[in-house]
C-alpha cells in the first residue's frame, strides 16, 4: 500500500508572516523532500508542495521536475543554516537523483 502524502495547507498570508517564517519554512521544506521523494520513485512530472487558503478558496501550489534541483538547493542551503545534518544528507541524496 502506497504512503500518501501529506499536503500542507497554508494562509493566503504565510509569505509576510514574519513571527513564523521559519515554522513555515520547515512545512514547506519537508513538503518538497517528500513530494520530489515520491514524485521521482513514481516517474511523474511534478507534485502538490501546499495548498494556500484564502478563506474562500483553496489553490494547489505545484512544483515541476523542471525546477526539483534548485528547490532542493534552496532547501539544503535552509537545513545547512539550521544545522539539520540528517536532513542535509536526504536533500544531497535527492540532488544526486535527479537526472
Amino acid at each position: 500500500m502506497r504512503k500518501r502524502r501529506n499536503i500542507p495547507t497554508l494562509p493566503i498570508d504565510f509569505f509576510s508572516d514574519i513571527d513564523n517564517k521559519v515554522n513555515y519554512q520547515k512545512i514547506l521544506y519537508s513538503s518538497i523532500l517528500d513530494g520530489v521523494e515520491q514524485t521521482l520513485k513514481n516517474g511523474k512530472l511534478s507534485f502538490v508542495m501546499a495548498r494556500v487558503d484564502d478563506g474562500k478558496n483553496v489553490k494547489d501550489v505545484s512544483i515541476l521536475k523542471e525546477s526539483f534541483k534548485t528547490n532542493l538547493e534552496t532547501v539544503l542551503d535552509f537545513y545547512e543554516q539550521t544545522e539539520e545534518y540528517e536532513l542535509c544528507s536526504k536533500t544531497l541524496n535527492l540532488i544526486n537523483q535527479i537526472k
